[in-house]
């Protein structure tokens, strides 16, 4: 056994030191010994049979109503649509199966990838419906980049998970507010089973009048037109609250039959569809940051959790780990996007690597980490 592999679960792919995670005398991780294990990064969520099938009632009741009243406005539903697999799969579920006319809505946000722009491309010149790109919160979104990226302190939460909930919640403000200038009542969103973290099937409407306000905008160098690209209480004062599902949650879904669908119906051409070509360039740079911060990479606790399930899996995920790890620690995973991102947000990859030093230097498990960077490359 080598070393590397000494410091790697037997039973699934996490590192020993890696964002708290601990192996016991067995080789064990905290997951793989304790099955209720929460990390600040990542813990499983588990769903009732009964809450999903009460979901799945809601779904079917949902589209009923959509296709009862869909001759009484132009619109039935917006999507969130991002340009990858997931949601134009939804898109295409939406229109072929259930006879629908959704608006897709997409967020715009300074960094999307040439192969999305090309999915876009693809999927409307098959799927007719209106698109709305919102650009007009490009600078918004650099500053909250920016902002992140240069006061990220933390021993124990990653920087993209930082940068991906509070992205999130800009992005599905903008959604939210293009749905109530149009007086559309239902938004879906292309989440995939696995990503049920933060919410499962919908969207807690008390969550969007109250929690996507981040705290950060009371200080420089945002301006009160960041601020209003945000939702407030008071925006909901003349509307209502449209409901926002994530109908994967509870429909069959697998990713190789969703990857097969938009394929031969030549929505996205082969290749485009993976998730390491359509994720945008920011978050390849975080991906950056916390390779080079934690020793390793946050997705790894994702994969974990798949290997886990299906013992069959876990030496596809270890290579694709260890193929992908190399290529993230020097900046050369989708290098020009990375690079875009520094141009963008005023800082150089020598800036950010020595902030990244300073701050391992006053981590507790430090040696760990260097351990576990040292094996990277």
């Amino acid at each position: 056994m080598t070393i590397q592999e000494q410091q790697v679960c037997k039973n699934c792919i996490l590192s020993d030191g890696f964002l708290g995670i601990n192996l016991n005398s067995e080789g064990l991780c905290n997951f793989c010994e304790n099955p209720s294990h929460k990390n600040q990064n990542w813990w499983k969520v588990e769903i009732s049979d009964q809450k999903r099938q009460t979901a799945f009632e809601d779904w079917n009741r949902v589209i009923e109503d959509l296709q009862s009243t869909q001759n009484q406005s132009k619109y039935d539903c917006v999507i969130g649509y991002s340009g990858g697999k997931d949601s134009t799969a939804l898109l295409h579920l939406m229109v072929k199966e259930y006879h629908l006319n959704p608006l897709p809505v997409t967020v715009d946000n300074g960094f999307v990838s040439e192969v999305v722009i090309q999915n876009f491309k693809d999927t409307l010149e098959r799927i007719k419906v209106d698109h709305v790109i919102i650009k007009d919160a490009i600078g918004t979104f650099r500053k909250l980049y920016r902002t992140l990226f240069l006061n990220h302190r933390s021993n124990e939460v990653c920087l993209t998970k930082n940068v991906c909930d509070n992205c999130a919640d800009l992005v599905h403000s903008l959604v939210v507010r293009v749905a109530m200038q149009k007086d559309i009542e239902i938004i879906l969103f292309g989440y995939s089973p696995d990503q049920i973290r933060r919410y499962f099937y919908e969207i807690p409407r008390h969550e969007i009048r109250y929690d996507w306000y981040p705290s950060l905008l009371n200080h420089e160098p945002f301006t009160e037109e960041d601020k209003q690209k945000y939702l407030m209480p008071r925006d909901f004062e003349d509307h209502v609250i449209p409901r926002i599902l994530l109908p994967y949650h509870i429909l069959q879904y697998q990713e190789d039959e969703i990857i097969r669908l938009v394929e031969s119906q030549q929505l996205i051409q082969k290749g485009n569809a993976s998730t390491l070509k359509t994720s945008c360039h920011i978050v390849a740079t975080s991906l950056f940051y916390d390779v080079n911060r934690y020793g390793g990479i946050p997705y790894t606790l994702q994969f974990a959790e798949l290997s886990r399930q299906d013992p069959t899996i876990r030496k596809k995920w270890l290579r694709t780990v260890r193929m992908l790890s190399p290529l993230i620690k020097n900046a050369k995973f989708n290098q020009e996007g990375v690079k875009l991102v520094f141009e963008h947000l005023g800082f150089t990859k020598e800036e950010l690597l020595h902030r990244i030093q300073a701050q391992l230097d006053q981590d507790p498990h430090k040696e760990r980490i260097l351990r576990n960077l040292s094996l990277i490359d």
